[in-house]
């Protein structure tokens, strides 16, 4: 490949990249918002203003608890990313099993683990080589029509689940982890059909 179009590909291939990384982020957010409730002012507080510094103290773990929470369902995803972007500006097979290695995962879920970022780097991988200037468009260019969309999503959220099973009962321990993994599952269904239907409406 001549340099100058080689280099054209790298950068196009990182501007795709960029653009679902942000999709996924978005994705992170509304996972977070829908699964860490948000202290909210009452009457009481205005009135005693002990209970309103209270509440400043829990808005601000809140936000540190949003932010650690949309950094850490990222980091598999960014793993994933970086697998798939080697793999299509190569041509090599992605390296699943280098994913599980960096991402430090227990032999007791590294099986479920390594199918979701097979699938996962296969998602990305299909949006790479799709053209498209945005998250919109590298989806409609890679499945054509949302019922396709929606096989790739019904596949991921299969594995993602069987993942989720084998972590469950090494929180149990963790109270409320169990919930917070069941709520996560059902708002990425829901945001994810919603998702699909706004890009090809």
């Amino acid at each position: 490949m001549h340099q100058s179009a080689g280099s054209s590909f790298l950068m196009d291939l990182e501007c795709k990249k960029e653009a679902i990384l942000e999709a996924e982020a978005r994705f992170a957010k509304a996972m977070g918002a829908a699964v860490i409730e948000k202290p909210t002012v009452n009457f009481w507080m205005v009135l005693i203003p002990i209970l309103f510094l209270h509440f400043i103290y829990r808005m601000k773990k809140y936000r540190e608890g949003r932010a650690k929470f949309d950094m850490d369902f990222m980091v598999s995803r960014k793993l994933a990313m970086d697998a798939a972007l080697e793999a299509v500006s190569s041509g090599n097979p992605p390296d699943i099993l280098d994913i599980a290695k960096t991402a430090r995962v227990s032999d007791e879920i590294k099986k479920p683990y390594i199918v979701w970022m097979g699938v996962l780097v296969d998602h990305y991988m299909d949006l790479m080589r799709a053209h498209g200037g945005g998250f919109a468009s590298l989806v409609r260019s890679a499945y054509g029509n949302r019922e396709n969309y929606l096989l790739t999503l019904n596949r991921l959220e299969s594995v993602e689940r069987e993942f989720y099973n084998a972590i469950k009962p090494h929180l149990s321990a963790t109270a409320g982890a169990v919930e917070i993994i069941t709520a996560i599952e059902t708002q990425s269904r829901i945001f994810r059909r919603d998702l699909a239907q706004e890009i090809f409406s």
